[in-house]
């Protein structure tokens, strides 16, 4: 699936029941994100080891390369 529209957020400003539905902590930083071909929104945890870095290379291969 592709990436569509992806939003940086706090869990602290949800409430309570989303949440819990998502099995997000009570407090951080989280990604509100869209897929396609569904356009559903879903909200990812972001974990302090991994970070964005994490969270964008599982969504697909990148090259590493370097800048010069």
């Amino acid at each position: 699936m592709t990436l569509k529209n992806a939003r940086l957020g706090r869990a602290e400003n949800l409430s309570q029941d989303l949440r819990d539905s998502f099995k997000l902590p009570s407090e951080g930083l989280i990604i509100i994100e869209s897929l396609n071909p569904d356009l559903r929104e879903n909200i990812i945890s972001i974990t302090e080891e991994g970070g964005i870095r994490e969270y964008l290379l599982k969504l697909g291969e990148f090259k590493d390369a370097s800048l010069d």
